[in-house]
């Protein structure tokens, strides 16, 4: 007897254990979808505030402004310990409904807010998520919209009423844009005559450094990453990738990948998106766009997620779409701990605040916080990681492995050296470094082969705005190497002025050579370090640097020798007068014929005709 009861209760445990992880499933609290409808505005301030009340520690709702007829913009932040301060915890957002009526996406930002709250404490994977990550949740941007949007309209109306805020403006084609010719660092230029709406949300995501970000749209289903514009004057068909394209790419494919209707890429015909991604510009070009908004402007990494065919659906069918895109929504806000992360402090401990952290070959630096924080996106693989800052000393690249499968952000803490005084000596120009924090490179002399790679380097680092070509040879057969600094290089756009700069055409001139070559690293360096000035000049204007044009005569020259003017037209036995000119002793700026014929002075007008048959015939593309 006393053995069957044994046996009796060992079954029954066994019985227990093995329906453990279905009873843990049972208790997720999913009591939101029942009775589906739209939460309408008035009703959306009721729930949030509520949802505040029952879970004091936990959330709090706050509006970041007010739309055009003075509805709030409401936030609901969700974090462990919400009320106080948690350095190094990684902000993350998710904003809908900024086109009124597109409506899935507003109401599964709802969802994901009681959803985080019913289950914290009770799912590990969101208490994982609660407790580690300072989450934003705002359900609308285009209230207004929203207010007069039908449900039940799959599409917009003509007058794109809903689609837009109350003075009919396309919010998503509201932001300062990096092609725009007009683009300004001055507030006039990035808040005068844009959209309440629209400058709310400049204002938010400038003020808070958010580290990755999802934008929720409707009619289509797709995964959409940057870049979105293009500076081509085309509306389609153009890829245009960001620095972070590996970044972006993987992202949508967290999103996609989990989303079996999105994966298809063929759920809304005539659309075929492979693997259900696209880049935004190659689908349509969509010009003063928020998502490059976010990366260009902001530490933010943000990807546009189309999530129905139909913009506004029926209620009844929005339990569907959440068990859809529940968790392709925590995959992707769980991407907000990949890469690296850290604090970046001087030798006392105190926080460095606007230091770079550059990642060599990805041109996107991001900034650490007031508290010195940063958070660095990376996908698997090996990087050289280096922190830059205004009066520190220049430091070595640290190298770091990012894993695969990676759970946690890989901790990497920086401690920067103050300059002193000293430090600025021309003696020592190894620890130099200009007002903006960048390296300078030390004055020297670059012979051919030093030109050729410094050049190649920096085609190398950044080849989204470089493009390295050879014009012609001269006669001793060395390239005549252009390096053309602009964004999307490598073709003619109309509209699009181009500049060039030629330099070292008397070989013994070296000076142009020298700074031409600083210039274009210059250039490079701070369009990524985020200089408005010089992201305006690249970005409207194709810039070509020709920093010799007289190669042969520049190997011939010595350093401090002195040469007269009016020795320029001597025979090359004159030694002087041989630095003046190329290998065939005949000075190029006299060599004024506007093109050469190949029959007539084929050696003496070589790299005249280089010159001028090349660019020429690049402005006639």
């Amino acid at each position: 007897m006393v053995c069957s009861r044994l046996c009796f209760f060992l079954i029954l445990f066994i019985f227990i254990i093995s329906c453990a992880p279905l009873s843990i499933d049972q208790y997720e609290d999913e009591s939101f979808l029942e009775n589906p409808k739209y939460v309408a505005y008035e009703e959306l301030k009721e729930t949030l505030k509520r949802l505040e009340k029952s879970h004091p520690e936990l959330a709090k709702v706050f509006s970041i402004g007010q739309s055009v007829k003075g509805r709030e913009l409401l936030v609901i932040q969700i974090t462990d310990g919400v009320n106080v301060t948690h350095p190094g915890r990684p902000a993350f957002k998710y904003v809908a409904n900024m086109h009124g009526d597109e409506t899935v996406g507003r109401q599964l930002v709802i969802y994901l807010a009681e959803y985080l709250l019913l289950n914290y404490g009770k799912e590990e994977r969101v208490t994982k998520l609660v407790r580690d990550t300072d989450i934003y949740l705002m359900p609308s941007l285009n209230p207004d919209g929203f207010e007069i949007s039908v449900e039940g309209s799959c599409e917009s109306p003509n007058s794109l009423g809903g689609r837009n805020n109350a003075r009919n403006v396309d919010l998503n084609r509201d932001f300062p844009d990096q092609f725009d010719k007009n683009r300004s660092i001055e507030d006039a230029y990035i808040y005068d005559g844009r959209q309440p709406e629209t400058v709310a949300m400049i204002k938010w995501i400038r003020s808070k450094q958010f580290v990755l970000s999802g934008n929720l749209h409707g009619g289509s289903v797709v995964a959409s990453y940057p870049y979105d514009d293009n500076n081509s004057g085309k509306d389609c068909c153009i890829e245009t990738k960001a620095p972070d394209d590996a970044v972006f790419k993987y992202l949508a494919h967290v999103y996609a990948d989990r989303q079996p209707i999105m994966k298809r890429g063929d759920t809304c015909p005539p659309e075929n998106f492979t693997n259900g991604i696209t880049n935004g510009a190659f689908w349509y070009s969509v010009q003063g766009g928020m998502q490059d908004f976010n990366y260009i402007d902001s530490n933010c990494f943000e990807v546009t997620f189309e999530l129905s065919c139909c913009k506004y659906p029926k209620a009844e069918t929005l339990p569907d779409h959440w068990r859809l895109n529940k968790d392709p929504m925590l995959a992707f806000m769980e991407q907000t701990h990949m890469g690296i992360k850290g604090f970046v402090v001087d030798a006392k401990g105190d926080a460095v605040k606007g230091a770079f952290i550059k990642v060599q070959g990805v041109a996107h630096p991001v900034k650490t916080t007031n508290l010195g924080e940063y958070w660095r996106l990376l996908v698997p693989g090996q990087y050289n990681i280096t922190a830059i800052a205004p009066g520190f000393k220049k430091q070595r690249p640290i190298e770091v492995m990012i894993p695969i499968n990676q759970s946690e952000a890989i901790l990497l803490n920086f401690t920067l050296q103050r300059r002193s005084p000293l430090d600025n000596e021309p003696k020592d120009r190894s620890l130099r470094h200009d007002i903006d924090g960048l390296s300078v490179e030390d004055f020297k002399h670059h012979n051919y082969d030093a030109m050729v790679a410094f050049l190649r380097n920096l085609a190398d680092s950044y080849p989204n705005i470089t493009r390295l070509t050879s014009i012609g040879k001269s006669v001793e057969r060395r390239d005549l190497y252009v390096l053309e600094v602009t964004k999307d290089p490598g073709r003619h756009i109309a509209g699009k002025p181009e500049f060039k700069y030629v330099a070292n055409m008397h070989g013994n001139e070296v000076i142009g050579r020298e700074m031409l070559l600083l210039l274009a690293k210059y250039l490079c360096e701070s369009y990524y370090s985020g200089d408005e000035r010089i992201q305006r000049l690249v970005n409207t204007t194709r810039i070509h640097l020709l920093p010799s044009m007289n190669p042969d005569g520049y190997e011939q020259s010595l350093v401090a020798l002195k040469s007269e003017c009016n020795r320029r037209n001597q025979s090359s036995e004159n030694a002087i007068s041989a630095q003046w000119r190329e290998a065939t002793s005949k000075d190029l700026k006299n060599s004024v014929e506007m093109v050469c014929s190949l029959e007539e002075n084929a050696i003496t007008k070589i790299e005249k005709k280089s010159v001028e048959v090349v660019w020429r015939s690049e402005r006639d593309e």
